[in-house]
């Protein structure tokens, strides 16, 4: 194996031009090569296959619990021409934001004839804060049963608490509905097979587990109706008691309602915390490192 140490004084004869997008900057740290014999292409089974890794460090920005980044593309090609295929990244494997300065790429190496490549790409900065509305506090929940505690924020989202008296009509308008789809079914194919009165059973189950108002554990919950899939559609969705502790610990979901677990009562104070990558509250930066001299 062969390595390249660039230490960040020596950036200026390496790299030509400067890496920067207001305050972010991106700095060259390293640039490791492994020579080895094979044509294994796979993802996750890159030890047959020659790669060079190149280890840059995210400056200029603050990276915190409140100021993330996550890569949004690379593309790499080397002095012949040749694009070089990405191998593995410590961004790939979920590609989430995070606060980590290190941004590693590793690269199918390019022709040992070539000396120099190029990398351009960019990485998304989130930032999300009540003036951006990436940040969102939705209080006086308990008091709004049935109101989309949406409205005055995100115009095209709906979010509906719904209290107890509620959740028992739900609970009577869902199993009408189960009956009907039942029904329907049993024109269309007569008898149900064994496996889709299971399915039938196990919704019944999960609808039953979720209005059981009689369970002890009820009042250790907070259900709300969603137009979005929450998991799917906001970065977190917490729920917190009066005091700014966070009670929430999960949640169950069917169709488009959410049942919250939580570690204690809901009062009258809690709130919720949604965190939500719009565009606002997102920033994209630009980097295009040239000349990088291969070790």
């Amino acid at each position: 194996m062969k390595s390249s140490k660039i230490v960040l004084f020596a950036m200026a004869f390496l790299v030509s031009g400067a890496v920067w997008s207001q305050d972010f900057n991106l700095f060259l740290q390293s640039i490791d090569e492994d020579r080895h014999s094979g044509e294994s292409r796979i993802m996750y089974h890159s030890d047959s296959i020659s790669t060079i890794t190149l280890t840059a460090m995210v400056n200029g920005i603050t990276l915190d619990e409140n100021h993330l980044i996550k890569v949004k593309e690379v593309k790499a090609v080397d002095n012949k021409s040749n694009s070089l295929a990405l191998i593995s990244s410590n961004f790939y494997y979920d590609n989430r934001y995070r606060d980590d300065k290190k941004l590693e790429r590793k690269l199918e190496a390019p022709a040992r004839n070539a000396t120099k490549i190029d990398m351009q790409g960019s990485l998304l900065y989130f930032n999300p804060t009540e003036k951006n509305k990436g940040k969102v506090f939705i209080r006086d929940v308990l008091n709004r049963p049935g109101k989309n505690l949406l409205e005055d924020i995100y115009p095209n989202a709906e979010l509906v608490y719904i209290d107890t008296d509620e959740l028992i009509n739900v609970k009577a308008e869902m199993e009408k509905l189960i009956h009907a789809e039942v029904e329907k079914r049993k024109m269309e194919v007569g008898e149900i097979s064994k496996e889709e009165k299971r399915e039938i059973e196990y919704t019944r189950q999960l609808f039953n587990d979720m209005f059981d108002v009689s369970n002890n554990r009820f009042e250790y919950t907070i259900t709300f109706q969603s137009d979005k899939n929450i998991k799917d559609s906001y970065f977190s969705f917490m729920i917190f008691n009066a005091e700014g502790k966070s009670i929430s610990s999960g949640y169950s979901s069917v169709d488009n309602l959410y049942q919250f677990h939580l570690i204690e009562p809901p009062t009258k104070g809690c709130y919720i915390q949604i965190i939500n990558e719009i565009d606002s509250a997102v920033k994209e930066f630009k980097f295009d490192l040239k000349n990088v001299i291969l070790p």
